[in-house]
């Protein structure tokens, strides 16, 4: 039973993964808000879905049901043998160590991070000039967005700093550097970034996700989907701020400005793995910015509800034959 439902969860998350991707090219959706939710769906596939099935359609494990109507039986692998052991039971075997890699991946450095480091950056203090300066530009972009303004903290870090933390009661987090590498166009609109995510509630999406990896740590292809489900949620919060300052190439340099600063590349000392990963968040990076450069207007997406409703049938019924 229990490697039935890892097997069913690495090909139901696959089947949902590549499913939803295939409509978002072939739809052209760019709205950040839209994608963001044609990810989750295909994410809550191995997450709601598969354990409703196991529950509510235990005949879905009969032979008569697995010779008669699946579309893809993972159980077949086992038909065929490499080195004396079932082909399937390799592939899930392989599938289930890169899900893990690919979480520990993400896990390690924050969690490595955390030791080094004290978790708390001190405060500069409540009445630092630099609040002063944040002050009226958080409460313009929280009236537009119509939010309550977050309380402003001013940290002492040696790299810059712009983020906003909390779940319930959120709090913008700067640090000097930030306020001196960027200018009053570039600060302005990448705080308007930032309390777009306050006004998603994207800090209480990111833990969701956080808990959600590590239940499936295991599973590559959910693990894939939510590292591109963090990028969705950028892609929502620079389209707001972009829409909101109407200057998104101010926000393509802060972006760049800071990552820069904040992710000097490995020296020649550092692992391969960790240049490799550098280089691919670089290129992340610079793809975010090639966009926010490009001042293209986000095509409004025609019927959306009506497409995720015909989606949302789609793939839990495709996944219903794969077992």
């Amino acid at each position: 039973m229990l490697r039935a439902f890892l097997s069913q969860s690495i090909l139901h998350a696959l089947v949902a993964a590549l499913f939803v991707q295939a409509l978002l090219r072939a739809w052209r959706i760019e709205d950040g808000a839209w994608r963001l939710r044609f990810r989750l769906l295909a994410l809550a596939v191995p997450v709601v879905w598969l354990p409703v099935l196991f529950v509510a359609a235990p005949f879905r494990s009969a032979p008569t049901f697995v010779a008669g109507w699946t579309l893809l039986a993972g159980e077949r692998w086992n038909l065929l043998h490499l080195a004396g052991f079932g082909l399937g039971d390799l592939i899930l075997l392989l599938a289930a160590g890169l899900g893990s890699a690919l979480f520990l991946r993400d896990a390690f450095p924050p969690l490595f991070d955390l030791l080094r480091r004290p978790a708390r950056l001190p405060d500069a203090g409540p009445w630092h000039p630099a609040a002063g300066v944040l002050t009226p530009i958080v409460h313009t972009h929280a009236k537009g967005l119509n939010i309550d303004p977050p309380r402003i903290r001013v940290v002492q870090a040696s790299t810059p700093v712009l983020l906003c933390e909390g779940a319930r009661d959120s709090v913008l987090v700067v640090s000097l550097p930030t306020l001196q590498r960027l200018n009053s166009k570039e600060l302005d609109v990448a705080v308007a970034h930032e309390l777009a995510h306050v006004a998603s509630r994207d800090p209480a999406l990111g833990y969701l996700l956080i808990a959600v990896r590590a239940l499936l740590f295991f599973n590559p292809a959910a693990q894939w989907t939510a590292r591109v489900l963090v990028d969705d949620i950028e892609r929502r919060a620079d389209q707001v701020a972009a829409r909101i300052t109407g200057n998104p190439s101010a926000l393509a340099r802060a972006i760049a400005v800071l990552f820069d600063a904040g992710h000097p590349p490995p020296v020649d000392s550092d692992a391969t793995f960790e240049r490799v990963f550098w280089r691919a968040r670089k290129e992340g990076v610079e793809r975010r910015c090639a966009r926010l450069r490009q001042a293209e207007v986000v095509p409004p997406i025609e019927h959306g509800a009506l497409r995720m409703a015909l989606a949302a049938i789609a793939v839990l019924g495709l996944v219903f034959f794969v077992v």
